[in-house]
């Protein structure tokens, strides 16, 4: 998926909770430097980051896996 994208649908879901970013960063326990970057399409984040992320915001992770 495209950062840039990715990190959209996370704002997009925010605002759509009223949280502002302190708020998902407290109760995610991901730093507000860290949500701030993947809003804006940057880093890498973790799996376990974007999970911690989901779980708050109420979004489902879907992986398809195919063979190369």
């Amino acid at each position: 998926m495209d950062l840039k994208i990715f990190g959209e649908i996370i704002r997009e879901k925010r605002s759509a909770l009223r949280l502002n970013q302190n708020e998902l960063s407290e109760k995610s326990g991901v730093a507000i430097k860290t949500i701030h970057s993947i809003e804006l399409g940057k880093g890498n984040p973790a799996i376990k980051t974007i999970l911690r992320l989901f779980d708050i915001l109420e979004l489902d992770l879907i992986v398809i896996a195919s063979k190369p």
